[in-house]
């Protein structure tokens, strides 16, 4: 009921957003059209009039209002000094905030475009948020079970007096400690999948259905051009775009020496905060990447224990539990290593989330 008109999509747009499932590539359009901070924001916007005003006729309007305070004051002052004390203060303390506008409707939407974008990315995190949840969900229930092995294995040992109570009961407790883990990760599993869908426009009671992981090429990030996203950067971001505006109106300000000076300095400290930004989030993603391939590597050295232990199986030379305990240890590692991917997949949305205006900037000293 909430999104735009029919007009405003193609019948293949609208079939797809309108369907039960929630992939990756339609998460801007669900976010766009049923996100309920999203519609709000569009709404708010629709309804103020300084959308479509230029920086003095702001300006204008707030002394306009300011002159109504001061008329609302008068009628007031046999009723109430107090309140029309009040709605003079008000009256001045607009006409002190005309003197330094610098705000318009480009500004406005650049704020609510700002915010649009923070959750669209903000939900794809949550998507990836979702498949990790169950990654680490699976290597839970692969720690229980080899909980479960070493547990049997202390009580064989203990029956026939191999150990200790103590070893015995210690092993009972990393049994239940599993056992709970387990219960966290699937509740984890849920809530990631709840909070995704509601964020994207679902009932909190809805079901959606969660598409695949997007395809991302991890080796294309040692091509990754630092200095040529920066300056792209730079170039789209939305604190530096509503800086520049901000900038440009002052000209028409009455305190524009001064508003100048101040708007020139944001300008240049904030594009020092879309620098580092870049840096730090290209530095986050090479982190992700290297912490990857050592999954990788460790995933690959625990299959040729493997082999080692199904030869040693065969030989007689270890137990089948032993054997068992190398197969879980793999399950594992593999989980680790799916968990490092998706991490190196929402470091790169991160970083070329940055490059399209979201680089931290306006954070202030």
């Amino acid at each position: 009921a909430l999104a735009s008109p029919e007009f405003a999509r193609t019948a293949e747009e609208w079939a797809v957003l309108r369907d039960n499932v929630l992939t990756w590539d339609e998460i801007p359009g669900l976010v766009n059209e049923y996100n309920a901070t999203v519609r709000k924001n569009q709404e708010t916007l629709a309804d103020d009039e300084r959308r479509i005003m230029d920086e003095q006729e702001v300006r204008s309007l707030m002394i306009r209002q300011a002159d109504d305070y001061d008329s609302m004051a008068i009628d007031t002052e046999e009723v109430s000094s107090a309140d029309a004390a009040r709605l003079r203060a008000q009256a001045n303390n607009l006409r002190n905030q005309a003197d330094d506008n610098v705000l318009d409707g480009e500004i406005l939407k650049l704020n609510y475009d700002q915010m649009e974008a923070n959750i669209v990315l903000s939900a794809r995190s949550l998507f990836l948020a979702y498949y990790s949840a169950m990654e680490t969900d699976k290597k839970a229930q692969t720690a229980l079970e080899l909980q479960r092995l070493a547990y049997d294995s202390a009580r064989v040992q203990y029956d026939l007096g191999m150990t200790t109570l103590v070893e015995l009961l210690t092993a009972e407790e990393a049994l239940r400690s599993a056992e709970a883990a387990t219960i966290t990760s699937a509740a984890a599993v849920d809530s990631a999948k709840r909070t995704l869908s509601v964020t994207c426009g679902w009932a909190y009671d809805g079901d959606a259905e969660i598409g695949p992981l997007p395809d991302m090429d991890l080796e294309a990030i040692a091509a990754i051009d630092l200095a040529a996203d920066t300056t792209k950067a730079l170039e789209t971001n939305y604190t530096l775009n509503s800086d520049r505006r901000m900038l440009q109106n002052t000209r028409s300000s009455n305190n524009w020496v001064s508003l100048v000076r101040e708007y020139e300095d944001k300008i240049d400290d904030d594009t020092d905060q879309v620098k580092a930004s870049m840096r730090s989030a290209y530095d986050a993603l090479i982190n992700a990447k290297n912490a990857y391939d050592n999954a990788s590597s460790a995933r690959q050295l625990a299959e040729q224990d493997l082999q080692t232990a199904e030869r040693n199986l065969a030989l007689g030379t270890i137990s089948n539990t032993q054997y068992q305990t190398s197969k879980l240890q793999l399950d594992s590692l593999r989980y680790d290593e799916e968990l490092a991917r998706i991490a190196v997949m929402d470091a790169w949305t991160q970083y070329d989330a940055a490059v399209a205006g979201l680089a931290q900037a306006g954070t202030g000293a």
